[in-house]
């Protein structure tokens, strides 16, 4: 029996060399892209607040919607 699992939220790996902007640029192009980052930042505290220097890898997963209420 194979059971596929619906993603509970949206969310995408950064490519190499990513950062907040060129994310909200790719995920949201229709968007500005200050209103995009302050979104992905609020809903992926745990890379804002990673100790400098540390940058985003290509493993982590950054969230592209919010929450489920």
């Amino acid at each position: 029996m194979s059971v596929a699992i619906e993603p509970q939220r949206p969310w995408v790996y950064p490519l190499e060399g990513d950062d907040w902007q060129s994310i909200a640029t790719r995920v949201f192009p229709d968007r500005p892209v200050e209103e995009a980052v302050a979104d992905l930042q609020s809903w992926n505290l745990y890379l804002v607040f990673r100790p400098a220097p540390a940058m985003m890898t290509c493993s982590d997963i950054v969230f592209t919607g919010p929450p489920a209420a």
